[in-house]
């Protein structure tokens, strides 16, 4: 569960390192398939990235990954080491590769274009 001021990694190609969660949009806390506002707080060298991103920018961001405690598809309880999300834009990612870990719960939410661009699902 993220709640506004939440450290949050950003885990696309976008160039993109660390966030802060400034709101989330269905309630106080965010769960994973999520949308909720961030703000770039740190960023990669801008030498190789094609998105040019700054400090301060702020971005609608999805929930990938949580601290939290969530059940899988399977009744099995899935919980990772970090908060971690992915830039949109227009509701369609920003990046083009995701790194890590993504998890089977956002096939229930229809996001079929994030699952296609993971290489690892839990």
């Amino acid at each position: 569960m993220l709640q506004t001021q939440t450290k949050v990694k950003i885990i696309d190609n976008t160039g993109g390192k660390l966030g802060m969660c400034l709101t989330t949009y269905k309630n106080k806390s965010g769960k994973i398939g999520d949308v909720i506002l961030i703000s770039i707080k740190k960023i990669k060298s801008q030498s190789k990235q094609r998105i040019k991103l700054s400090k301060g920018d702020m971005y609608k961001a999805l929930i990938i990954r949580t601290k939290f405690l969530t059940l899988n598809f399977a009744n099995t309880h899935v919980k990772f080491d970090q908060n971690a999300v992915i830039l949109l834009k227009n509701n369609k990612p920003l990046g083009s590769r995701i790194f890590g870990p993504v998890p089977l719960k956002l096939r229930n939410e229809k996001l079929f274009k994030i699952i296609t661009l993971a290489n690892i699902l839990i």
